[in-house]
């Protein structure tokens, strides 16, 4: 018949062969270490977890040993096709618009803030799949970038263009 044994570490309740009676085991689910009793006693508690390494702070669980404040709370309210993420999550907030206003405004006539929307937004594209920016405006910015891009592309055919008729109307 197998020896029960409740850990002190987690509560979790132990069953250990006979035949490891007087030796130590080890908690599955914790890791606390204690003496296994002798087959006719009753049940005991595991001892306190002995430190693995001396200057170990002494082992105490908790729920999260992690957490330093409380977990924020999920929208009840969310639309259920929503995505389930959970507020704070990430740490910077997108620039979507920004980023698309500056593209707009770099085809339009102002070709250095095309050159800034393609830097911003690809840079905070890197930090969307990073999982460091919100990724809800990741459409947006991935389109002011590209418009960036276009700008700049219209720029340089603008100049090879200037420079071109500039060479030809030289020649004659």
């Amino acid at each position: 018949m197998p020896i029960e044994m409740v850990c002190s570490g987690c509560g979790q309740t132990l069953r250990v062969a006979d035949e490891h009676a007087g030796k130590k085991a080890r908690c599955p689910a914790c890791g606390t270490i204690a003496d296994v009793p002798l087959a006719g006693s009753p049940a005991a508690a595991f001892e306190e977890p002995t430190r693995q390494w001396p200057g170990d702070p002494p082992f105490k669980p908790s729920a999260n040993p992690f957490a330093d404040r409380p977990e924020p709370a999920i929208n009840p309210y969310a639309s259920p096709s929503a995505p389930m993420v959970r507020p704070g999550q990430y740490g910077k907030p997108h620039r979507a618009g920004l980023v698309l206003t500056f593209g707009i405004i770099g085809i339009l006539c102002c070709m250095p803030f095309g050159i800034a929307a393609w830097v911003m937004g690809a840079s905070d594209l890197a930090e969307i799949r990073a999982g460091r920016m919100d990724p809800s405006g990741e459409g947006t910015t991935r389109v002011g970038m590209i418009l960036g891009i276009v700008s700049v592309g219209f720029a340089v055919l603008w100049v090879v263009l200037n420079f071109g008729l500039l060479a030809i109307g030289g020649l004659h």
